[in-house]
């Protein structure tokens, strides 16, 4: 009886796996089937493509031409349509703006190199091709490490800087990408289960806000626009690497150097962050001489931008127009 019972646990257990391998399977080959598209059909015609030396770098610029350049970084899976109303409160209030699309995202190139260094050199190009001033720098989530990078690297470029729920990584010691993750094809079986799934997109967006309401269509159709591009998963999987891993390369990632930065800084949070904690924006400002301004927006989560456009954009003015 017992040897019965274990038999026929191990062939459930066995159907259950199979189960899964095809499930898995399937999530992959759907992607295959969705990543159809090329840019030229799917991007906006709101922006445009600025050539670099690692490929073309998609933006979206608003306001007068002549007006204080700022430059938006976006965070995770995001790209620069995700700070379309921000775009628009900045271009009503006179400043120019520069929306980027941080590769592997949104509609710019995919060069297959995403280190903080590469994304700081890539915004560099990207402002000189523009001939643009010196720029209020504004960096969200992970794209605040490309921001700081391309501060610390090209100071010229930058006239004051912001940050939004910066995930910097300063608090947490330094560590290789698992080894789990370093096949390509594992990275791309976890992509098409989670950033390129459009069945997941609306959990992904609930798990990083407070205000899971603001999940909105609006906001998960900005969200899956670019991903029905040829080779997204493979391309993200390649990101992936670099995002798990320590980017022991990056000046960003050293908490002296820091004290280096000669501009002026403000840190803009949500109170209810729960991917980077406030304990993270309260740690990033004792490492800035003098100590930034910190504003924290009340009931709001990681992606402030879009959980309450209106407190966020009021924030944002009153900081740029401090700096």
């Amino acid at each position: 009886m017992v040897s019965n019972t274990l038999r026929w646990s191990a062939k459930g257990l066995l159907v259950l796996l199979l189960l899964l391998i095809v499930v898995v399977i399937a999530f992959r080959m759907a992607a295959s089937i969705r990543e159809t598209g090329s840019r030229a059909e799917l991007a906006p015609r709101s922006g445009h493509l600025v050539p670099t030396r690692s490929g073309g770098v998609f933006v979206q610029e608003k306001g007068p031409p002549d007006g204080i350049p700022v430059v938006l970084f976006h965070g995770t899976a995001a790209w620069s349509e995700l700070w379309r109303r921000t775009s628009d409160a900045l271009a009503a209030a006179g400043f120019h703006v520069i929306a980027l699309d941080l590769p592997p995202f949104g509609f710019s190139d995919r060069p297959g190199s995403y280190t903080r260094q590469d994304q700081a050199a890539r915004v560099n190009d990207v402002l000189e091709a523009l001939k643009a001033r010196p720029a209020i720098i504004v960096g969200h989530s992970f794209g605040a490490g490309a921001a700081t990078e391309l501060v610390m690297r090209h100071p010229d470029r930058a006239r004051a800087l912001v940050l939004i729920d910066a995930a910097l990584g300063l608090t947490a010691a330094p560590s290789d990408a698992p080894f789990v993750i370093q096949p390509k094809w594992i990275r791309e079986i976890l992509v098409s289960l989670s950033i390129t799934n459009p069945a997941a997109t609306t959990m992904l967006l609930k798990s990083l806000i407070a205000k899971k309401e603001r999940a909105t269509p609006e906001y998960v159709s900005i969200l899956q626009w670019p991903l029905t591009q040829r080779d997204t998963t493979p391309d993200i999987a390649d990101w992936l690497y670099y995002f798990l891993g320590a980017d022991t390369g990056a000046m960003s990632v050293d908490r002296t150097a820091y004290a280096q930065v000669k501009i002026p800084v403000a840190i803009l949070w949500g109170d209810k962050d729960n991917i980077t904690p406030v304990e993270q924006a309260l740690d990033l400002r004792t490492l800035l001489p003098p100590e930034p301004a910190l504003t924290l927006l009340p009931g709001l989560g990681h992606i402030p931008q879009i959980e309450d456009p209106d407190m966020f954009n009021d924030a944002l003015l009153k900081a740029l127009r401090k700096l």
